[in-house]
């Protein structure tokens, strides 16, 4: 069979069904091709470690959840961390570029709250460690810091709608 393209009177082209099959099989091929690229590494997992004196940690490396309790006991559950939450965090490491972020990441900031929330972050990717620790300035508004706080924020979000980890005891060190 053979494909022809076809002009008629009012300038507009025709395509016969050859060539609409082949363009859509091209437009597939490429979704695909640029999903593979953004497909999460078999090697990716993290440790979230965040709020006052980092009081939650998320850890997928072992599948432990814990909360600090009390000043001198943490508690450690088993909690695997689901395959789709993780893709979520891995979208956004890479989308937010968060691997390029210095190891100690201190934004600018006209706002200095104390006692501060402290963010820490240590993820595997491609055989590649990498942690950053946010202390400082940690309600900036440069645009980075709210990407790494929109990384704390998922992580959180699914965490305290988990049964597991609302059963947990409440926090007993008080307020500063």
């Amino acid at each position: 069979m053979r494909s022809i393209i076809r002009v008629n009177s009012d300038r507009k082209i025709s395509l016969n069904v050859n060539h609409y099959i082949i363009l859509i099989c091209a437009m597939l091929n490429s979704c695909t091709t640029i999903k593979d690229i953004e497909k999460m590494p078999d090697d990716f997992d993290f440790i979230a470690k965040y709020g006052i004196a980092e009081e939650n940690t998320i850890n997928t490396f072992n599948n432990t959840f814990t909360k600090k309790i009390n000043w001198d006991k943490d508690t450690t559950i088993s909690l695997s961390f689901p395959y789709e939450e993780k893709e979520k965090v891995y979208q956004k490491i890479k989308r937010y570029a968060i691997g390029k972020l210095p190891g100690t990441f201190e934004p600018e900031s006209n706002r200095k709250v104390s006692p501060s929330p402290t963010y820490y972050l240590r993820f595997k990717m491609n055989g590649t460690i990498h942690e950053i620790l946010w202390e400082t300035n940690t309600l900036s508004k440069e645009e980075s810091a709210k990407k790494l706080r929109a990384i704390f924020t998922q992580i959180n979000n699914y965490l305290k709608g988990q049964e597991v980890i609302t059963n947990l005891p409440e926090d007993k060190r008080g307020v500063f």
